[in-house]
């Protein structure tokens, strides 16, 4: 184990909190931030490389995580000890459970995020909330989906928001990252059935047919789909209202529309 850190303007204090808030000094460095033992544990079990673990004794403690932190010592990673000023300063949660870590990055390509077995596919275009990105994950993945396909997304997959709201789980699914044009070309290349949500639309999800492979387009939270997807779409589908709202979080629909899906494969 490392000497202890004591000082919040320790380089390694100031590396995490630039890893934290920077995509730019994520892509460089192939680095990105984890907080919390759970994410930790979840994206250590998928396999992932992580660089160096931090922890604030005072607060796996009080988390009750002492048998936790004896298990991590085990696996021989490098650890470092923070006191709880510089761990509170690189931490992004209002109230965390005392574990920090830096991963390492991997890729997202496109053509190892669809094969040949792969029955469903979510494609999300223009995504720009990490927070609906990590719950859209979390969700599909507990929905047995292994496929997610972000066209020309805003958001950094790597945001420290992603992995707390996917609960780790970003480091499991197959994830591919390109324009418009490369992810129509590879569903159409896998005769991949696209199918699209829009409250415009006069069929409900509940009605609609869909292929044994079935891509299902997403537009961004902001404006929908635009109109190259639109154009490519085999179907348009929607999910009915009874109240006032006209329209859904981006995650509500995804996840009305995944757990349809999800029910016909049971029944």
């Amino acid at each position: 184990m490392s000497e202890p850190i004591y000082s919040t303007g320790n380089t390694k204090i100031k590396e995490l909190v630039k890893l934290r808030e920077s995509p730019k000094h994520r892509r460089k460095l192939k680095y990105f931030v984890i907080e919390g033992y759970a994410d930790l544990k979840c994206i250590y079990d998928f396999g992932r490389k992580i660089e160096e673990i931090f922890f604030c004794k005072e607060l796996v403690e009080r988390s009750g995580l002492v048998k936790e932190f004896e298990e991590i010592q085990k696996t021989g990673l490098p650890i470092t000890e923070l006191s709880k000023a510089p761990f509170l300063k690189a931490s992004y949660r209002r109230s965390s459970d005392g574990f920090l870590a830096i991963g390492t990055t991997w890729p997202l390509n496109l053509e190892t995020s669809v094969s040949e077995d792969t029955k469903i596919s979510i494609v999300l275009d223009e995504v720009e909330k990490p927070g609906n990105l990590g719950a859209i994950i979390r969700t599909a993945e507990a929905l047995g989906v292994n496929s997610i396909l972000l066209s020309e997304p805003s958001v950094d997959y790597f945001n420290p928001n992603v992995v707390r709201s996917s609960r780790g789980l970003m480091a499991g699914i197959k994830v591919g990252i390109g324009k418009k044009e490369e992810v129509y070309a590879i569903l159409k290349q896998s005769n991949f059935m696209m199918v699209g949500t829009s409250g415009r639309s006069k069929v409900s999800y509940w009605d609609q047919e869909f292929k044994n492979k079935t891509a299902f387009i997403f537009g961004s939270e902001k404006s929908g789909l635009g109109d190259f997807w639109t154009e490519q779409l085999s179907a348009q589908v929607k999910v009915p209202m009874k109240g006032a709202a006209d329209s859904l979080n981006l995650h509500a629909s995804v996840a009305c529309i995944m757990a349809e899906y999800n029910r016909r494969q049971y029944t």
